[in-house]
């Protein structure tokens, strides 16, 4: 197949972005129609990653020979007539902690250096077989812990991403490559797009297969989505459930109920501020809502599954294999040791009980609304932040959207979290793309009034 002439390109390629900062559902069509090729998307997305990746450091694999590989069978795929995936030709960055049989799978930890797993995991598959071009494998810290990554934040390099879904959402808003694959037991997908300013999808408990990545607590391991659009969200999920790809227009402003959660005396002024501003212009019914009193219990409950989980996956390693391991890592093993096997029990049945409070929450409202992160990016001297926003969604297993729609003191972005209903994935996503339209507009209205 002949590439698209340079006319055709610069028609296509409007308001004068390249090609690596197409959407993913331009792309796509675009490929689709014969106006641009998988291999004139990856040189582009390339080109970034050459430019940019020294100093953002967003990847921990990238095989550019396999990549355009890859691009070159993609073309030939679809110029053979062969039927095309809804991801055809799109580069995706996945993240180092679903394993891959053709690229090294280390899970950010030197203690799993050179390991090459024989089978891709199963949300890898699932990429394949929609026509994803998986690139390379994007940074996480350790094991997926609480723990700086080698990822600088591409809107300021002095700032954190976040945590260990950081080069994912670097990548992504960095214009490496359009989508990107995540995980979440607490905050790893939801934080990093906060700090880095991505749009984010945790989907329910149960939204796909995690085998082959790195389960640290079952009843709380996520797949997590990463893009620049809630639209691109939309297309990104419809590689795993069809049903999401195409996500209609709400008829009527969405019920939504505003959550002042756990965490949130962490929250900083202008988050919270900037927050109440978005809300108070938004074109629907907002109504406050207060948790019930066992979610003040919800991240005691989270770091005590987590912990206990890491003893007894690392507990037993030895001594000199623990000393390797990251900070976070080695504390959360000792405290998952101390604790007992009543209290384990314990945090268990007060999971199961958050779970079916967080069911109730839904009766009058379509979606909860609340902050993604506490604040704009932290520095990188003062760690990666705080997931206290969204580790009891994370627990209770609900989906959850953050969209970059704030902006704090020194214009860095803070994400809005929108909490659906366990299983209500899709109507979540029709929720993200209208507020995200309403405060578009919204914005449109003030700058007309100024």
């Amino acid at each position: 197949m002949n590439d698209i002439s340079g006319t055709q390109r610069l028609a296509l390629v409007s308001n004068s972005k390249r090609l690596n900062e197409l959407s993913a559902r331009t792309i796509v069509s675009a490929i689709r129609d014969r106006r641009l090729t998988a291999t004139s998307v990856m040189e582009a997305c390339l080109e970034r990653i050459a430019a940019r990746e020294p100093q953002v450091k967003a990847w921990s694999f990238l095989d550019a020979d396999l990549a355009r590989e890859r691009a070159r069978l993609a073309d030939e795929w679809q110029a053979a007539g062969f039927p095309l995936g809804p991801l055809h030709g799109l580069p995706v960055g996945v993240k180092d902690v679903f394993d891959t049989s053709d690229m090294p799978s280390e899970y950010g930890s030197g203690s799993l250096r050179g390991r090459r797993p024989t089978e891709d995991a199963d949300a890898v598959s699932v990429l394949h077989r929609a026509g994803a071009l998986i690139i390379g494998k994007t940074t996480t810290s350790e094991f997926g812990m609480y723990h700086p990554s080698p990822t600088h934040n591409p809107l300021d390099l002095l700032r954190s991403p976040g945590v260990s879904s950081a080069g994912s959402a670097a990548a992504v808003v960095d214009h490496m490559v359009p989508l990107a694959l995540g995980t979440q037991h607490t905050a790893s997908t939801t934080l990093p797009a906060s700090f880095c300013g991505a749009f984010a999808f945790k989907p329910s408990l149960g939204f796909t297969s995690m085998r082959g990545s790195n389960v640290l607590v079952p009843r709380m391991a996520h797949v997590g989505l990463m893009a620049r659009s809630a639209d691109d969200l939309a297309l990104f999920a419809g590689a795993f459930d069809r049903r999401l790809a195409e996500v209609e227009a709400l008829r009527h402003p969405p019920r939504l109920g505003l959550v002042r959660g756990p965490g949130w005396h962490m929250a900083s002024p202008d988050a919270r501020q900037t927050l109440d501003r978005l809300v108070a212009g938004l074109p629907a019914t907002v109504v406050a809502v207060d948790l019930p009193c066992e979610f003040d219990m919800a991240l005691e409950v989270v770091l005590g599954l987590l912990n206990a989980h890491l003893a007894h996956r690392f507990g037993a390693l030895p001594d000199e294999t623990f000393r390797s391991f990251c900070p976070p890592l080695q504390e959360g093993i000792v405290a998952g040791r101390a604790l007992s096997a009543a209290r384990y029990l314990e945090l268990e049945t007060m999971a199961d009980r958050l779970t079916a409070l967080a069911a109730e929450l839904f009766h009058d409202h379509d979606a909860l609304i609340t902050l993604s992160a506490p604040g704009e990016a932290t520095r990188l001297e003062e760690g990666p932040g705080s997931g206290a926003m969204s580790m009891p969604w994370s627990l209770c297993g609900l989906p959850t959207v953050s969209l970059p729609l704030l902006r704090g003191m020194n214009g860095m972005p803070i994400g809005v979290q929108l909490v659906g209903r366990q299983g209500a994935d899709r109507n979540l996503l029709r929720v993200a793309a209208w507020l995200t339209d309403a405060t578009t507009l919204n914005d449109m209205s003030s700058h007309e009034q100024t």
